[in-house]
Parts: structure tokens; sequence; C-alpha cells
């Protein structure tokens, strides 16, 4: 159990020590600066998101996917909202009665 503790220990600390290194490497070594470099990533980030967005946009089946769960989901969202209204007026009436009001026709 001993011989295991060190062989972790040994690899935390190479870890770090490597990651020290590479990044003092990196930065000694760099072909440009920061801002630059920012800039250069921050470009491509843009151009790729650019693409994946033109890409999602011009799917087809996408649409058609997309267009038959909006309908799917509207279809939930109205059989919901239908059974919460007989719900609440079932507690309503529930209600009413406890109160000793009058029992009103439903629609």
């Amino acid at each position: 159990m001993e011989q295991q503790d060190k062989f972790y220990k040994g690899l935390f600390f190479g870890a770090v020590l490597g990651a020290a290194a590479g990044t003092i490497m990196g930065l000694l070594f760099a072909p440009r600066k920061g801002t630059e470099t920012q800039q250069i990533i921050s470009g491509k980030v843009k151009h790729a998101l650019d693409k994946a967005t033109e890409f999602y946009e011009n799917n087809e089946n996408d649409a058609a996917y997309s267009n038959e769960a909006k309908q799917r989901s509207q279809e939930i969202i109205d059989t919901a909202r239908d059974e919460a209204k007989k719900i609440l007026n079932e507690a309503n009436g529930i209600i009413r009665e406890i109160k000793g009001y009058p029992k009103t026709q439903e629609n």
C-alpha cells in the first residue's frame, strides 16, 4: 500500500512539474504576443461557429424534425393545460362545497 502511495505522489508531482515546464517553455518560445494569439483563436472560433450555424440552418432534415417536435410538444402542452384546468375546476368546486357556497355548473 505504501509503495502505491509513493507511485501516485510521484505521478502527481511529475504531472505538475511537466505542466509548469510546458507553460514556461510556451511563454518563452511563443511566436506571437498573447493578444495576437487571442485574436487568432477567437477569429477561428467565430469562423467555426458561423460555419456550424450555417450548416444547421441549411440542413433541410433538421427543419422537418424541428416542425414535428414543435407540433408534438404543443400537443403535450395543450393536453397538460386542459388537464390542469379540469383539476383546478374540481379543486375550486371542493373548496366552494367546504365553504358552503352553491356548486357552479362546469363548461
